[in-house]
């Protein structure tokens, strides 16, 4: 599958290597040329991302390679298409057009009126391609440089376009998008974990649970594990009990437990199932008390009823998603001995992912993704580079156990995690059903 993503740091010297690479295989071009194309990677914020212009890169998450970029820049008031390469493998599967539908929606988006590209005149495949897709050739533009044996070429966006007809344009193209999409995850697990701060506002919790019926009506298998901090922090406070934290984790003693299970089983779980069925959407909810599903150990004394899972019975959720409902599952697991633990959500989440052997894993919660030290997103992090990421303390804090739990997963047979904002609309749908995505992928 291939994703169109942002320019990140992360990825920065994979997508610099692509583009001198190609530059080296297709351009028979002297060294003096050479470091005139290719200065400019250098320092890609500062020269593309930090003065407006935007770096998007095709990314193939089934063989984990970047397989095309596509840049633009602005030189003298000048908007400049650069760096479009697409890997010669990977020419006539659109992966071009992609790159390019993705970076005209930008630069419209922008209220630019016209943009300028250069292209060798070798290169007739691209010709071919710029002419169908609206440019015109045009004689030597004084503003703007053209280097020896290359042609210039304008373009006008479509920026007049009334709203209307472009919101049905773009409806229309999104489902059309969808399809492949729908086949691949229809008759699929996804396991959905819904942060609590992610569900404190009701029109935006409402808008999840649309999201949840929508999967769920086009034969995609639901689990959904939610959180509840906000509530259980509001309980404890009402009854004068100080929350502490270690590592990201609660620290619950006996008292602490049985609050934290009565506000994430009575209120935060019984809500959920309320709204998905009033969308339409069957729902039950459970904990890992039920038929001791969530079998959990003592994570360490310092913390108290904090448990560590050792096993995840997925029978009963199996036999709920046969019956055609969906799964609410609190994070509450139990010892042989009866002994009840509060379990972190995302460490829930991930392992019953990884026990039912889900295709897919979202985090659902109030920030956009991973951010990194200049709190960019990073729209695309594989699993060998998060420990790094922990030790300079970019990840950090609360972060820390949701993305070990996203690694965890795949280690451990879920092909893609996502972490996206549930605050925002519709985002859980436009991450499974487009192709550029949102939010930050882990592979």
């Amino acid at each position: 599958m291939i994703k169109i993503l942002n320019y990140n740091q992360i990825m920065q010297q994979e997508i610099e290597k692509f583009i001198v690479d190609n530059i080296k295989n297709e351009l028979n071009i002297n060294e003096d040329i050479f470091n005139i194309l290719t200065c400019d990677l250098k320092d890609i914020e500062n020269n593309y991302i930090n003065t407006g212009g935007s770096l998007l890169f095709a990314y193939d998450t089934n063989n984990k390679k970047i397989v095309g970029t596509i840049a633009i820049k602005f030189e003298n008031d000048v908007a400049l298409l650069k760096r479009f390469y697409v890997d010669k493998e990977y020419r006539g599967k659109k992966v071009g057009y992609l790159l390019y539908n993705n970076l005209e929606k930008q630069i419209i988006n922008k209220k630019i009126n016209k943009i300028y590209l250069t292209t060798g005149n070798n290169l007739k495949t691209a010709h071919k391609f710029y002419e169908r897709n609206g440019w015109i050739k045009e004689k030597l533009n004084p503003g703007i440089y053209v280097r020896k044996e290359a042609e210039l070429y304008k373009k006008e966006m479509r920026g007049n376009v009334m709203k209307k007809e472009k919101d049905i344009l773009k409806q229309v193209s999104t489902l059309t998008e969808a399809i492949p999409y729908i086949k691949e995850y229809c008759g699929n697990i996804i396991v959905v974990k819904y942060g609590g701060n992610a569900m404190e506002d009701d029109k935006k919790k409402e808008n999840v649970m649309k999201q949840i019926t929508l999967l769920k009506m086009l034969g995609i298998k639901v689990v959904l594990v939610h959180g509840g901090g906000p509530d259980i922090d509001a309980e404890l406070k009402s009854k004068n009990i100080d929350t502490k934290f270690e590592n990201g984790l609660r620290v619950t003693d006996k008292d602490t437990i049985d609050i934290i299970k009565m506000v994430l089983v009575g209120k935060t779980n019984s809500e959920i199932v309320r709204l998905l069925n009033m969308q339409g959407c069957s729902s039950i909810g459970l904990s890992g008390i039920d038929n001791s599903f969530i079998k959990c150990s003592k994570l360490n004394e310092k913390i108290g009823y904090v448990g560590k899972i050792e096993k995840v019975d997925t029978q009963l959720i199996t036999k709920l998603l046969e019956e055609d409902y969906t799964p609410v599952i609190s994070p509450i697991g139990i010892d042989d001995n009866g002994n009840i633990y509060n379990i972190n959500a995302d460490t829930a989440a991930s392992e019953i992912a990884i026990a039912l052997k889900a295709k897919k894993m979202v985090f659902l919660t109030d920030i956009d993704g991973l951010l990194d030290k200049d709190k960019n997103l990073i729209s695309l992090i594989e699993k060998e580079k998060i420990q790094s990421l922990i030790d300079d303390g970019t990840i950090n804090g609360g972060m820390i156990p949701k993305i070990l739990s996203c690694k965890n997963c795949i280690e451990n047979g879920v092909e893609k995690v996502h972490i996206l904002n549930g605050t925002k609309e519709n985002t859980l749908i436009y991450e499974i059903f487009s192709d550029s995505g949102i939010g930050t992928m882990i592979l």
